[in-house]
């Protein structure tokens, strides 16, 4: 993100923590689930940047994958794969002059889930956590067109112009980083599938710029 953006260090999802342990202390005589169970849910949603990030993209969306196994009864043990995608807003296009533009940021975190239900509850809420690698790719572009070969069947082949993005400028960067939230399961009957709805604090460190932060709200299912 640009040097004119100023950094934030307060933050207001910090206390997530303290109310997990809390959750956690009145959680473990509803513990119903088996230890050993793998699980994995896929989802996908909105990305909503908040804070000074919002000065540079505007809300965008999210595919989500989590896998792992529960190592205790209320105790998940998952690493987690996310992907936001943001446009650049109308200013930061401006100040490029160029129409098209956005930012492109994937996670791969270790991200233990703290259930707080029991599993034959027909709501199950959850709070998660992790910290891992984050990586974003920031492009704008602008419309072209390409000369290429298009084939329609006895037609034969013939030269055409097709419309494409031509990407004038790009960077990407690799950092460490946070998440955390909160998510209810709803169980589909007694199989152990659920789907899911949660919504994650995300924060991605920068060096020297304002750090990059965002909410992806994620709706799915889980196995």
């Amino acid at each position: 993100m640009r040097k004119a953006v100023s950094r934030l260090h307060n933050n207001p999802f910090f206390p997530l923590g303290a109310v997990a342990v809390l959750l956690l202390a009145f959680s473990f005589p509803a513990a119903a689930q088996s230890i050993g169970h793998a699980n994995f849910s896929v989802g996908g949603g909105f990305t909503n940047p908040i804070y000074s990030t919002s000065n540079e993209v505007n809300m965008g969306w999210n595919v989500d994958f989590m896998g792992g196994v529960a190592v205790h009864h209320i105790f998940d043990a998952d690493l987690d794969f996310n992907y936001n995608n943001m446009g650049l807003t109308n200013a930061v296009l401006a100040q490029y002059g160029e129409p098209n533009g956005g930012v492109g940021i994937w996670s791969l975190t270790f991200n233990p889930v703290i259930h707080l239900a029991p599993r034959e509850a027909k709501i199950r809420p959850y709070v998660t956590a992790g910290y891992g690698l984050y990586h974003m790719n920031f492009s704008v572009s602008h419309p072209t067109t390409v000369q290429t070969i298009f084939c329609y069947g006895f037609f034969g082949c013939y030269p055409a112009l097709v419309g494409a993005n031509e990407v004038v400028a790009s960077n990407s960067t690799y950092r460490s980083g946070f998440n955390g939230g909160i998510g209810f399961d709803f169980p589909l009957g007694g199989g152990g599938v659920a789907l899911f709805a949660e919504a994650r604090y995300s924060q991605m460190f920068m060096s020297g710029v304002a750090d990059v932060k965002f909410i992806p709200v994620t709706f799915g299912i889980r196995f």
